[in-house]
């Protein structure tokens, strides 16, 4: 899904997107996505794309900072709020705190918030499919991704957990 000009995106802030996974289905099919520019990487630009589905129950992550609700941009199907800045995302139903890198800090969740691939085409940045993750080292363009196959909420994707909780039906 194209969600914006790759210059709509400032470098070391994240923008809330948001933008419908299904257009025929309308508004039900709003998804919400946290994506900063991380700046270049090998010379291709690189950037991180969070997920605001929390890794506890799926309960809807919030950005941990104000937003810059005054330059909203829209075009399509696609909303972008820029961030004045964040310390991290917060999960309102049940208290799961997570680092800005998506890494989980305290509460309940089983692990960091999932990401989404992405790809650059003529000057877009189009989001993927969503990925898990355990965990991230370092940040922005030169973080280390755990990264596994996506799994639900509440799914551990690695450790011993990942071996003493029951299997979960096929996604």
């Amino acid at each position: 899904h194209d969600i914006g000009a790759l210059s709509d995106f400032p470098e070391g802030k994240f923008v809330v997107a948001t933008y419908m996974a299904d257009k025929a289905q309308g508004e039900v099919s709003r998804r919400t996505a946290f994506v900063r520019y991380n700046g270049q990487l090998n010379g291709q630009p690189s950037f991180t794309i969070i997920s605001n589905h929390c890794a506890h129950l799926g309960c809807p992550v919030q950005a941990n900072g104000p937003l810059d609700e005054k330059n909203t941009k829209q075009f399509g199907d696609v909303t972008l709020i820029p961030t004045i800045s964040i310390a991290g995302f917060g999960c309102p139903c049940h208290g799961g705190q997570y680092d800005t890198e998506g890494n989980r800090t305290s509460g309940p969740p089983v692990r960091a918030l999932d990401r989404y691939s992405f790809s650059i085409r003529n000057g877009n940045l189009y989001i993927g499919k969503p990925f898990s993750v355990s965990h991230v080292d370092g940040a922005g363009a030169g973080a280390k991704i755990h990264k596994w196959a996506f799994s639900f909420p509440g799914e551990h994707v690695n450790g011993l957990e990942s071996w003493l909780y029951p299997i979960q039906p096929p996604h």
